[in-house]
């Protein structure tokens, strides 16, 4: 797995914990809602095991709830220490934000990066910094 992707999936316990402070959901409708963040394609296994997860530190609780139309789903919903959770969250993130926002406004004020071979990548590299820079 990419680097990206493990810090990406590091991302899921609080985008998980917002999703259920915003409505409760089954894991199922959660992989879908998960596009939003740019998880089209989630691992459902992954979620599953996160929301169990999240259910054993108290974060979230779960109920079997039945349907006239379909299977019995089991239904996740924030709790109050899964609220006090993703406010810390909040916090941290904004931290984070502060410094990548930083550092992307003085990535695209480079002149030359380097590296790269050739003006592909160069033209490519220019093309995003250009986007960047909008």
């Amino acid at each position: 797995m990419p680097g990206h992707e493990v810090e990406r999936r590091a991302l899921l316990t609080p985008v998980l914990l917002l999703l259920l402070a915003e409505r409760r959901g089954h894991g199922y409708e959660l992989v879908q809602r998960l596009g939003a963040f740019g998880w089209e394609e989630a691992e459902s296994a992954h979620v599953y095991r996160l929301l169990r997860s999240m259910e054993k530190c108290g974060e979230v609780t779960s109920q079997w709830c039945t349907s006239a139309s379909g299977p019995a789903r089991r239904v996740y919903a924030i709790t109050p220490q899964g609220a006090m959770n993703l406010a810390l969250w909040f916090v941290r993130l904004g931290e984070l934000h502060s410094t990548l926002h930083l550092f992307l406004e003085r990535y695209v004020q480079l002149e030359d990066v380097g590296g790269g071979d050739g003006p592909a990548h160069h033209s490519e590299h220019a093309d995003y910094i250009r986007r960047m820079r909008r």
